[in-house]
């Protein structure tokens, strides 16, 4: 008896927690995606005994509409070594080509995740003084081996104090789809007012909860990311700390995202109806019904993947992956699809070359192994890239599959 009043004390502690951005205990949970590895660590074989999981559960914030992980991993754990280079894709270095036209006329930008330079490139290539903020190690170097300044570090107070000290403030402070990895977020808006100049901006690139519900998005659900935000959640957190949102506008990368123009109070300007609008619409998009409705849509979404794959097998197709990104292992480890049902992925990275996908560990190669080897089948895990892919890989007769919901397009 006692163990069972256990059990269900437990449960109730799983099922409800206190929201971290509005501190109001009505966080819910309403997915269950099972025990998940890192997403962004691809482990070599003499690395498989020692890779971690952790059970990924996500909750719905009804009061402020924020979504976000019942465990956070530690950033340092997650980002000192890392495998994501943003500009191996194409249609991301035209997305920051445009972007940097756009901040051209900003005095002094500093890039927060910076990655490898792919906004410092073509911002220093229009004579704009730009520094980078990265903390891993590997990625940071490449960028500085090619004239690209950034700081090896993550961003924080101290690394604050050195920029302010060393180049004065910034009146035009960026980031793109890093915001979401931040563990304390109170803490970094804190240190980028700061940062800032009194008439500067803050811009923040970041994937938007409205499209991975309206897309049944499951897969973009992983530990680097603790936090998953709407425009009402982020209004609220700025509000806490005397900050406004000027402008959203919705953006393509990375599934459906917004870009958030943010100044501090003493710097105003009118909300735009773009902004309004999207609020109004959460009220109804972004609900516990409409969260539980993407429950039981993810679930036989990836079972309906998983049937495909198999069906293939038996026609004796062979299938692979093209492009590895994080959302690999969330589908993968969820749907527990391994290289019986798909071989090997393709991904233009050489840091994820020669490694495996996390916990289901389908081998990772170059695209010179596909074109040596072939293949029937291309899973396209990076769909938004379709086109960019099939312009790889043109004139093979490939059928290519998008995983969730599974569809062959032509």
């Amino acid at each position: 008896m006692h163990c069972k009043a256990l059990q269900f004390i437990i449960t109730i502690i799983l099922l409800i927690m206190k929201c971290l951005l509005c501190h109001n205990d009505t966080a819910v949970e309403f997915l269950d995606l099972g025990n998940q590895p890192l997403a962004n660590k691809y482990p070599t074989e003499s690395e498989f005994a020692t890779e971690d999981f952790f059970p990924l559960n996500i909750f719905f914030c009804s009061t402020c509409k924020n979504v976000q992980l019942g465990r956070i991993v530690s950033r340092e754990r997650m980002f000192v070594d890392y495998y994501y280079l943003s500009s191996v894709n194409g249609a991301l270095v035209r997305h920051f080509e445009e972007f940097a036209e756009q901040i051209k006329d900003a005095k002094f930008v500093i890039d927060i995740g910076s990655n490898d330079g792919i906004l410092l490139k073509p911002l220093k290539e229009r004579g704009v003084k730009a520094i980078g903020v990265e903390p891993s190690v590997n990625v940071s170097k490449i960028a500085n081996d090619a004239g690209l300044e950034t700081i090896t570090s993550f961003f924080d107070t101290k690394t604050v104090k050195k920029i302010v000290a060393e180049h004065g403030q910034s009146d035009m402070v960026v980031t793109s789809s890093v915001f979401t990895h931040v563990e304390d977020p109170h803490q970094i808006i804190e240190d980028i007012k700061k940062l800032m100049t009194d008439d500067g901006a803050f811009i923040i690139e970041v994937e938007h909860i409205g499209a991975f519900v309206a897309n049944t998005q499951f897969e973009r659900f992983y530990f680097d990311r603790p936090y998953y935000y709407s425009a009402t959640s982020l209004r609220d957190l700025f509000a806490l700390h005397n900050m406004y949102i000027a402008d959203i506008e919705h953006i393509t990368p990375h599934g459906g995202s917004i870009r958030v123009t943010t100044h501090k109070n003493g710097h105003t300007a009118p909300e735009t109806e773009r902004f309004l609008a999207l609020l109004k619409e959460e009220e109804g998009t972004l609900t516990s019904e409409t969260m539980e409705d993407f429950r039981k849509t993810s679930e036989s979404y990836v079972q309906a993947f998983k049937d495909k794959l198999i069906a293939y097998k038996e026609e004796g197709l062979c299938v692979a992956g093209y492009s590895a990104p994080a959302r690999v292992s969330t589908i993968c480890n969820f749907g527990n699809i391994g290289p019986d049902l798909i071989e090997f992925l393709v991904d233009d990275s050489p840091l994820k070359q020669n490694r495996t996908s996390p916990g289901t560990h389908i081998p990772i190669v170059p695209k010179e192994y596909l074109d040596e080897k072939g293949a029937d089948i291309l899973v396209v895990f990076a769909y938004e890239y379709l086109d960019d892919i099939r312009a790889k890989t043109i004139g093979k007769n490939y059928r290519y599959l998008i995983p969730i919901p599974p569809k062959e397009v032509v």
